[in-house]
């Protein structure tokens, strides 16, 4: 299992540019990948029990929800989303107790790695070039 970049903003900014973030995504080689995109999602079906609503938070096509859905749910030994067929009330999805386990366990190595990171992160971050323009409106 490796792990490279991709995740959401860390809680904690100390100095350097407010928007350095550090990402998280473990690869599975073969098995896929997991990264903040696909935690949002669950993170959201869990919260609005919709892979339609989920997706629509995320301006993404309920195809592409649905795929991505498809592909958790084949990557782990058990489905991490359920989903109802709809009724009169409709269909819905709901995170299943790995679901939950997996998005635990990531935001946990995600917490980890920013824990970690912030002191690096701020001092890569001070060390950076102006942006062109900056320097202009800082005589201002």
């Amino acid at each position: 299992m490796k792990a490279v970049g991709v995740t959401r903003q860390p809680p904690q900014r100390r100095g350097g540019d407010s928007e350095t973030r550090l990402t998280i995504r473990v690869d599975f080689g073969p098995h896929g990948a997991l990264g903040p995109g696909k935690i949002r999602l669950m993170e959201l079906i869990g919260e609005k029990g919709s892979i339609t609503a989920a997706g629509r938070a995320m301006k993404m096509s309920y195809r592409r929800a649905w795929l991505l859905v498809d592909a958790l749910n084949r990557m782990f030994r058990e489905p991490l989303i359920e989903t109802q067929h709809g009724g009169s009330g409709g269909g819905g999805a709901v995170l299943t107790p790995l679901g939950q386990r997996v998005v635990a366990l990531y935001r946990g190595i995600e917490a980890g790695a920013l824990a970690g990171a912030a002191d690096p992160m701020a001092a890569l971050a001070a060390d950076l070039a102006p942006l062109a323009g900056a320097a202009e409106k800082a005589g201002d």
